[in-house]
């Protein structure tokens, strides 16, 4: 993650620590030694604080052990917890002790003359404070922020569009779904019961939708409120934005009892189309097709740049749109390209693990030339000479891998035929046959009795077949492990199935 919190010998330990929580049987020394690049005495030292960093984490829950068989590093834990609990209380531990968060997140609690005051309030040196506001200083400019020590309501100052962004992005690649101390606020700030409401999976939202639907109560009330910076919005940019108000439900009662109508009406909008693009799966595929439909008998620009988009994609793919797969693709694609068009600011720095194409999960040579087939595309759309040059390198990779899942959320998936010959026990062959439609979609399984068509063959004894047919000799039907292999070449063949058409 480029714009870290954490400092970079921080960011190594954390860094050993996930590779040691994710290796099921624990690593060597000499492993780490050479995955990090790290020399053995540089190695000691940070393996020897983290042994006290988990310990202080967890208060003893969870220790970082080496194995007195093996001689490997594994991760011992008292209680069951996930990974992801791990990873994320682990993180926070680090952030916490780099300090630069801590200077943003009083920052924006309170208000100082200057940068001496703020170093005397916080007992630390005035050198220190200058260092860590340099560091923000560079992490606010992709968004159109400022830092300034005036006689302002806020020390953030500039874009305030922006400046909301880099708060929910920091907050959130800092806190997610771990607790967040609520003393300098009004308890009532971070209760979403009423927010949640609006949305159709209100009841069943997950600890980390809840935690980003919070962090933008919070933000907003706390701009709009507490420091009255209040959003400017085009007519434009409100005409764009106006079909994810689909409810006449109230939110956030608060602002609309302090604000005005007309800013209270820019802060909702604003909001119901920003959840969106910040929040998984709010809304259900009803009020998604609801909403498409509104864009689609609109006469808005920004809704014929996206359907002259899908049909481009559609002729140079070969795209058969399903109608659920349209309309996903449609509401997610318009909400990305009303924020090009609107907002025009590079977060790909706030990605954990990166947004390189190499990362998805089927890549390889011909998904390289999809990725630049769809480059071709998105350059000679209108919008592409407008978005700002300092933007384009966070922007253009999020647009082309939301054009590359349209593209997969709309194809047809292959199948895998399979001939199951068995001599041994002639119904034990329907009984392979009934226990891989257990575990498959039924859709892409084919059974066939040719041993000339199918894809793969199971059988007891020597078939003769095609070359490329591959064969499964499955002559112990007691032996637990036949099972696990035969399953484990169908998810093989089936995974380049399911990816090759």
């Amino acid at each position: 993650m480029r714009n870290s919190f954490m400092g970079k010998k921080e960011q190594i330990k954390f860094e050993i620590f996930k590779t040691i929580v994710f290796s099921k049987s624990g690593l060597h020394f000499h492993e780490l030694m050479k995955k990090y690049n790290l020399t053995k005495s540089t190695l000691s030292r940070y393996v020897h604080d983290l042994v006290k960093e988990v310990e202080e984490t967890f208060s003893g829950t969870v220790q970082l052990i080496q194995n007195s068989q093996t001689g490997t590093y594994q991760i011992q834990t008292k209680e069951a917890y996930s990974v992801g609990y791990l990873i994320d209380y682990m993180h926070l531990f680090y952030v916490r002790k780099s300090g630069i968060f801590f200077i943003l997140d009083t920052l924006l609690k309170k208000q100082y003359k200057s940068i001496e005051a703020m170093a005397l309030d916080l007992h630390m040196s005035s050198s220190s404070v200058y260092k860590q506001l340099r560091l923000l200083k560079e992490m606010l400019i992709p968004f159109g922020g400022k830092i300034s020590f005036d006689q302002l309501s806020s020390p953030l100052t500039g874009d305030e569009i922006g400046v909301r962004l880099f708060s929910f992005y920091s907050y959130w690649s800092v806190f997610k779904s771990t607790a967040y101390d609520n003393k300098n606020y009004p308890e009532t700030w971070l209760q979403i019961k009423e927010f949640e409401q609006y949305f159709d999976h209100a009841d069943s939202l997950s600890e980390s939708q809840q935690s980003k639907l919070r962090f933008i109560q919070l933000i907003t009330l706390r701009r709009a409120l507490w420091q009255k910076n209040y959003i400017t919005l085009s007519d434009e940019f409100l005409a764009d934005i106006a079909y994810f108000d689909n409810k006449e439900l109230e939110i956030l009662p608060l602002l609309k009892k302090h604000l005005t109508k007309e800013q209270y009406q820019k802060e909702r909008a604003l909001l119901l189309y920003g959840v969106r693009g910040l929040i998984y799966n709010l809304d259900s595929p009803e009020t998604k097709k609801k909403i498409v439909e509104q864009y689609q008998y609109s006469s808005l620009e920004i809704a014929k740049s996206t359907a002259n988009l899908m049909d481009e994609i559609k002729k140079e793919f070969n795209v058969t749109y399903s109608e659920e797969g349209y309309y996903t693709f449609y509401f997610y694609l318009i909400i990305l390209l009303i924020y090009i068009k609107h907002v025009d600011i590079d977060i790909s720095g706030y990605y954990r693990n990166g947004l390189s194409f190499h990362s998805i999960i089927d890549y390889d040579d011909t998904n390289e030339e999809t990725f630049q087939k769809i480059t071709q595309i998105i350059q000679q759309q209108a919008f592409y000479p407008k978005i700002k040059r300092q933007a384009l390198s966070g922007v253009l990779p999020i647009l082309s891998l939301t054009i590359y899942s349209g593209i997969y959320l709309n194809k047809k998936a292959g199948s895998l035929s399979i001939c199951v010959i068995f001599n041994d026990n002639l119904i034990l062959a329907d009984g392979i046959k009934k226990i891989i439609l257990d575990v498959y979609n039924q859709e892409r399984i084919i059974f066939t009795n040719d041993v000339m068509l199918a894809d793969l063959v199971i059988s007891d004894s020597y078939e003769i077949m095609n070359p490329q047919t591959e064969h499964f000799y499955f002559d112990e039907r007691l032996n637990p492990e036949q099972w696990g292999k035969m399953i484990d070449m169908i998810n093989q063949l089936l995974y380049q199935a399911l990816f090759s058409n």
